[in-house]
């Protein structure tokens, strides 16, 4: 053997065994799949609002997907939420109504798996066989937004019950202020103005020139770790939604103080509904998985006054769990903060016990 064959043979060797080390290497990730190694995708539904900031599209449908356990494909009904068509008018011997966010919109299940499905299925094994719950949640909203869906929608379907599902961030929704979205290259972008709309898309721009990092990042798990270790997952390679930063919005701890009464606007406006909507409306606290209570003592803290009827359902939940043999962690995704199919289906059936219900009508 010549003596450049003999100085190459032990590069070659180093390049084999780096090659083969890096082919195992990513075997090993996609056999064990960890959360860091996936792509969060969010579905390209929406459309601009005058009254609401955004809405999902009426008809639209998109991909949920993330962290290797979710992935579903959802489908807006007519009305643009994510639920099947309402019924008919005069057809329901009970119509309810419910807001709230993407606790409540639900996009990463399949539509008869989100809790308000399941609460009709169960109200209409509970004698009301007409029973029909409609879904107007509408992620990444709050308090506000959902107090002008019932103020939208109450006149139209005349609700007996009106439920308002309350999770512990809906304050800081509030407090941020309501968002635009659109769809731009296949990603979510969220905004307030016009300024933040084209810094977002130019942050899209910019990524999409990046051509061979992207083709290996969708082509590699391993590359996906190495790119989403550093930056612990805030980059546009594994999410696919964009929003400017609370410094960005320039809302520190003194303008979220400024902005406190509209906190108390968005009670008082769901106190008003209360009273005039001749239906009966109770907020439903959203266990979080820190600890299940966590949404009921935020509302208590910031509710300020307001005369709502709340409806606890966390003892219920507790007590079915504790009948199943399971955990309060067993509610939710194992990676992902939302409840999952049997945390909607205990949520529900908590809702169904609560007495919250006309009796069912005699034969």
């Amino acid at each position: 053997m010549s003596e450049d064959g003999r100085r190459r043979t032990p590069i070659a060797l180093l390049l084999a065994s780096t090659a083969l080390a890096l082919l195992l290497a990513e075997a090993a990730v996609r056999v064990l799949r960890p959360s860091a190694a996936s792509i969060i995708e969010y579905p390209c539904i929406y459309t601009g609002d005058e009254r609401f900031g955004f809405r999902y599209a009426p008809g639209a449908t998109g991909r949920v997907a993330g962290h290797f356990e979710i992935d579903n494909t959802v489908r807006m009904n007519s009305l643009g939420f994510h639920d099947e068509e309402p019924l008919p008018p005069g057809a329901s011997d009970l119509v309810v109504l419910a807001v709230g966010d993407s606790f409540t919109a639900g996009l990463n299940l399949p539509r008869n798996a989100v809790w308000s499905a399941v609460l009709e299925s169960e109200l209409r094994a509970r004698g009301h066989p007409r029973a029909d719950v409609i879904n107007l949640g509408l992620d990444g909203t709050g308090t506000d937004v959902h107090a002008d869906l019932l103020r939208a929608f109450i006149p139209r379907y005349r609700p007996r019950v009106a439920l308002v599902a309350f999770y512990a961030n809906d304050v800081e929704d509030v407090l941020h202020g309501r968002f635009s979205r659109e769809c731009y290259d296949g990603y979510v972008l969220a905004y307030q103005d016009d300024l933040q709309q084209m810094m977002l898309r130019g942050r899209v721009d910019a990524h999409r020139r990046r051509r061979v990092a992207r083709w290996l990042f969708d082509r590699s798990y391993l590359v996906r770790l190495v790119v989403y270790l550093p930056t612990r997952g805030i980059n546009l390679f594994r999410l696919h939604y964009v929003q400017p930063t609370a410094a960005q919005l320039g809302i520190d701890d003194a303008v979220k103080r400024e902005r406190r009464p509209r906190l108390r606007a968005a009670y008082a406006d769901l106190e008003a509904l209360a009273a005039s909507c001749d239906c009966r409306l109770a907020v439903v606290p959203v266990p979080p998985r820190r600890r299940l209570d966590g949404s009921l003592r935020v509302l208590r803290r910031w509710i300020d006054g307001a005369s709502l009827e709340i409806v606890d359902v966390v003892p219920a939940i507790e007590r079915m769990l504790a009948e199943d043999g399971r955990e309060p962690a067993d509610l939710f995704w194992v990676n992902d903060n939302h409840l999952n199919v049997y945390g909607n289906r205990l949520f529900a059936r908590a809702l169904a016990e609560s007495g919250l219900w006309p009796p069912p009508a005699k034969d």
